[in-house]
């Protein structure tokens, strides 16, 4: 197999016309405006990976009878160069097995195609594999297709071969693993194939086995292979995981990465591809103990041993995943009752809005979106934005890819730290014993407008993130690609909290549901349609008048609706409610 590159991913039309197509489904735009019929698209995966085995035959037999038919006068004529063609003592291709071996002499002269071909040969599997299958490289190249972000060097050619050879250490064999086992996980949502997740299941079991092995030899334990298939098993969990038992796996994995980090120390931050692991999981680790009410480890927030690295230093969210992780340990003695005074709580609160507001005030200009209007009739960026009109036709054009994610972070965040106060604020004003300014009651009345407006401002950072502003759109921003995944997985936690803000009828709720089942189809991710599930069944944040008081919302007397927010709940601990069963056995 060898891999082609990116093929034309338009309608058999519009490629014969040799027009841009817009790849609409079910029938493309351009087809409906000329009353063609479409003839639909063709399997992109396929397209990219051409079988040449028969091709090589046919060159190595032409050559060969060439060569053959001039033997009697290049002899006479004394040594020349080689020949085009050469494979000496062996068949070149049997019915089973691919005779390529490292120390086949091939010489092509100077034709690039032939040595590329060469090359790929070479490092490719010795076994063949049916059509309808997807061999290790395919899985890779999917993987690093959906993987690739424009502006970095992420798709480079020693990454590539690292990827690609056979053998290694146990570490690189378990990341390969967790390679094929993701992407063969994604593909089987995105393509309706079941054998495919049945192969996801065996190289997850096997990158498991390998990950366990590797952590048992202290010098494997500490290289930035084992920690990265560490975290692609939890990608792997993300993709998978569509029952609420299932997002345990996902926070074994991440508790399993901090463990990694706390062993690793400082160590793992004198080289590029360790900080990038560090930041990338101390903000998986910070965010899941967000989300499971559960203090995050010291080590993590220890800035004065951060500080002593440039990059986590100088890095712009440092300062925001710091002020998360003091917002996560706050919810956490919240939910363990370890600070039970309303007053402490609030005034703790209280301070951590503070430091985000001071986080907003310091960025610097460039960093700013602007926000834009979409008119009634451009069906073209809909489109682009895989059938999702923006909430209201308003969204956020933003200067990079990396900027609306960590906005969006700021704004869950703030969400939720303005949660806290309303909730606490309540508390004290019906206590007799403590009275608040009319100052601070002001603040509070104008939280549930500002948690609303910043629900908002998600939603509309939905388009930037799936790629509705294209580079013809934004021709000198770096724009994530059709096939990249990525922005749907920075979008599944703001989504969540953009929707369970607003009750089940409103229609932000309905907005969201919609765009995450796009992402959980589109790009196989399955906790994608975990959130769905749940923000059908739930009231919503701010449904208890008795916690929220006049910042309560009225959802009373709806059906097919828990009398709980599942927000108030850990995620993982929902398939044990009785509750929470009888209403998904009756909407199922």
């Amino acid at each position: 197999m060898v891999y082609d590159g990116k093929p034309s991913k338009g309608c058999g039309n519009c490629r014969s016309r040799k027009i841009r197509c817009d790849q609409a489904r079910p029938v493309c735009w351009e087809c409906t405006r000329t009353n063609r019929e479409c003839s639909g698209y063709r399997d992109e995966l396929s397209l990219m990976f051409r079988d040449q085995s028969e091709s090589v035959r046919r060159k190595a037999r032409s050559s060969r009878s060439s060569s053959a038919s001039t033997t009697g006068s290049l002899r006479r004529q004394g040594p020349a160069r080689p020949g085009r063609t050469a494979f000496h003592g062996q068949n070149v291709v049997s019915s089973s097995m691919t005779s390529f071996s490292e120390d086949t002499e091939v010489y092509f002269g100077s034709d690039p195609e032939h040595q590329f071909l060469t090359r790929q040969l070479r490092q490719s599997p010795r076994e063949t594999h049916p059509n309808t299958g997807l061999s290790r490289q395919e899985a890779i190249c999917f993987f690093l297709q959906s993987h690739a972000i424009p502006g970095t060097s992420l798709m480079t050619d020693s990454l590539t071969t690292f990827l690609m050879q056979r053998g290694g250490s146990l570490s690189q064999q378990a990341i390969q693993s967790s390679i094929v086992a993701v992407a063969s996980a994604m593909l089987s949502r995105v393509q309706n194939v079941k054998s495919l997740r049945q192969t996801a299941r065996q190289e997850y079991g096997s990158a498991l086995k390998m990950v366990n092995e590797a952590l048992a030899n202290a010098d494997e334990a500490k290289t930035n292979q084992t920690l990265g298939a560490v975290v692609l098993l939890s990608l792997y969990e993300i993709v998978i995981s569509r029952a609420p038992q299932g997002i345990e796996s996902w926070t074994n994995h991440i508790s399993g990465a901090a463990a990694l980090l706390e062993y690793r120390g400082l160590g793992q931050l004198l080289t590029e591809a360790g900080v990038r692991l560090f930041l990338h999981l101390r903000y998986q680790i910070i965010i899941s103990c967000l989300q499971r009410d559960i203090r995050v480890p010291g080590s993590l927030l220890e800035t004065t041993k951060l500080d002593m690295i440039p990059q986590v230093k100088d890095a712009l969210g440092n300062k925001l995943i710091t002020i998360i992780g003091n917002l996560a340990n706050l919810r956490a003695d919240i939910h363990a009752n370890a600070n039970s005074n309303p007053q402490e709580v609030l005034s703790a609160a209280c301070a951590i809005e503070a430091d985000l507001i001071a986080w907003l005030v310091t960025l610097p200009p460039d960093f700013t979106y602007s926000s834009h209007t979409l008119m009634p009739l451009d069906r073209a960026f809909e489109r682009r934005c895989h059938g999702i009109r923006p909430l209201n036709n308003e969204y956020h054009l933003y200067p990079d890819i990396w900027a609306p994610s960590c906005w969006n972070h700021y704004r869950c965040a703030r969400i939720l730290v303005s949660e806290i106060i309303l909730s606490h604020a309540h508390k004290l004003s019906n206590s007799s014993a403590t009275s608040l300014s009319e100052d601070f009651r002001s603040h509070c009345k104008s939280l549930r407008a500002t948690i609303r407006r910043l629900g908002a401002d998600i939603c509309r950072s939905v388009p930037f993130h799936l790629g509705a502003c294209n580079s013809e759109v934004l021709p000198e921003t770096p724009i994530l690609p059709p096939e990249s995944y990525l922005g749907g997985l920075m979008l599944l936690w703001p989504l969540f909290i953009a929707g369970i803000i607003e009750g089940p009828t409103h229609p932000q709720r309905r907005w969201v549901i919609q765009c995450l089942k796009t992402i959980g189809h589109s790009w196989g991710l399955d906790q994608a349609l975990a959130e769905m599930d749940l923000l059908t069944v739930d009231p919503g944040m701010f449904c208890s008048a008795e916690r929220y008081g006049e910042a309560a919302d009225a959802v009373a007397g709806l059906s097919g609706v828990l009398h709980f927010s599942i927000f108030h709940v850990p995620y993982y601990g929902l398939s044990a409610l009785k509750e929470y069963q009888a209403i998904r056995a009756s909407s199922a």
